[in-house]
């Protein structure tokens, strides 16, 4: 069973951070493409249910540049959109772990060097279902998504490592050393919107996962660092095919089948999962859920050991400031350390307010329970905890080009029950880290 003594501590170091954080001037974040729960739009307690419409999608710089040249036009005629992003940061743990590679973190864990994190390119369709049920119409879309960076080594789905054996730096076949930069394919799918009943929308093809707060692109988070439940409680991505309908309003759900786990142009046992969320918005979108389901096996050369994982998040907005998310994340696998079974699981929470057009301040505490050392640590019955607290700054907000330009630093502490981190010989560690990323 999960210890979950922890989830107390770890919940109120982030609920302290945020709460000493109410001051200052509304203003939106810089737009993030992507982004489920941190960028969504807000409207205030005392707003009317019924919003004003939106008014027209900003375009990002590199569609204002097609804009210009004859290519802009058929892009706008075909509804096609082209964007992404250049990430770029440094992270500096404080005791100088052991071979200069930081223990637990998912993406920055090289100690004390600059590292271009990601260069994101995007082409997408977007398919609207409601539209196609009103007009009884097929609307047919999809993204590929592309990047390239020091982060896509963790990320490679089997099939598409590229890079020999596995694709992780220095794990090349033959003695090789893979490179640290590598290139990846994240998402590339086919959505066919169907006119049934409010609208079916058909997803085919590679696609993130539908579960957790925190996602692969780093503009769509929070903070720099990730948490532990998006690295190591959660898949990356899935292969597979999709279905979403939208009850009405408030409710939503998506439902289908995967090859597994991290699974593209390989699979890794033959065997198909699981994969739906049902999700509820609240009227006035001040509050709103998701529940997300995952099971099917997922082992190396085992059809049959089903593994069964459960994501839950909610989110409240107070106000067009101040805003709380809470990500919690449980999984089993019966047979994962034959003959015994693993858990995994744990709890996160958010706080998000906005001093002023400049400044966004983020907070996270994080308790994570590896009870079986089988995700994370190796070690059998080890709790880890982080506490981090980090702004987005926005230097140029007003600049038609430069308001797309955020530097995020941040200072994270983690403990761990028992000795995990600088090659298991410590508890503690300390981070202090920075990254930029442009929007175009």
């Amino acid at each position: 069973m999960l210890d979950w003594k922890g989830v107390a501590s770890a919940a109120a170091l982030a609920v302290l951070a945020a709460a000493g954080l109410a001051r200052g001037q509304a203003a939106p974040d810089s737009a993030a493409t992507g982004t489920r729960i941190f960028d969504q739009q807000v409207l205030t307690l005392d707003e009317p249910a019924t919003a004003p419409a939106p008014a027209p999608e900003e375009r990002r710089p590199l569609m204002k540049l097609l804009s210009t040249t004859p290519i802009g036009p058929a892009l706008d005629s075909a509804n096609i959109k082209m964007y992404g992003f250049l990430e770029a940061g440094y992270t500096f743990q404080f005791s100088q772990p052991p071979g200069g590679v930081i223990a637990g973190n998912v993406f920055n864990t090289a100690q004390a060097r600059i590292k271009m994190d990601a260069v994101d390119f995007n082409i997408e369709r977007i398919t609207d279902a409601s539209a196609a049920a009103k007009n009884h119409t097929i609307d047919v879309g999809g993204r590929i998504e592309m990047m390239y960076g020091f982060d896509m080594a963790k990320i490679h789905s089997n099939g598409m490592g590229f890079y020999g054996g596995g694709g992780f730096a220095g794990n090349g076949s033959g003695g090789r050393q893979d490179p640290e930069d590598q290139f990846d394919i994240p998402q590339a799918y086919v959505d066919v919107a169907l006119p049934v009943g409010n609208g079916l929308l058909i997803r085919a093809g590679k696609f993130v996962t539908l579960m957790g707060t925190e996602v692969i692109d780093g503009p769509s988070n929070p903070l720099y660092s990730h948490s532990y439940l998006f690295g190591y409680a959660i898949p990356f991505t899935h292969t597979g095919v999709l279905a979403n309908y939208a009850l009405n309003d408030n409710w939503n759900i998506w439902a289908g089948i995967t090859r597994g786990w991290n699974q593209s142009l390989k699979d890794n046992n033959g065997a198909i999962d699981f994969l739906g969320q049902v999700s509820w918005t609240s009227t006035d979108k001040n509050d709103a859920v998701w529940l997300t389901l995952s099971e099917g096996p997922e082992a190396t050369g085992d059809s049959g050991d089903y593994w069964t994982v459960f994501d839950f998040i909610y989110t409240h907005t107070f106000n067009k400031q101040f805003s709380v998310t809470v990500n919690a994340d449980y999984g089993d696998a019966p047979h994962a350390l034959f003959p015994k079974s693993a858990q995994w699981g744990g709890v996160a929470l958010y706080g998000k307010y906005v001093l002023s057009d400049y400044i966004t301040l983020n907070a996270r505490g994080e308790f994570y329970d590896d009870e079986n050392g089988f995700t994370l640590t190796g070690i059998p019955h080890t709790q880890v905890y982080e506490a981090t607290l980090g702004a987005s700054i926005t230097p140029m907000p007003n600049n038609e080009i430069l308001k797309n330009l955020v530097v995020r630093p941040e200072v994270r502490l983690d403990y761990a029950s028992k000795p995990f981190f600088d090659a298991g010989t410590d508890r503690y560690q300390f981070q202090f880290a920075v990254d930029a990323y442009f929007n175009f």
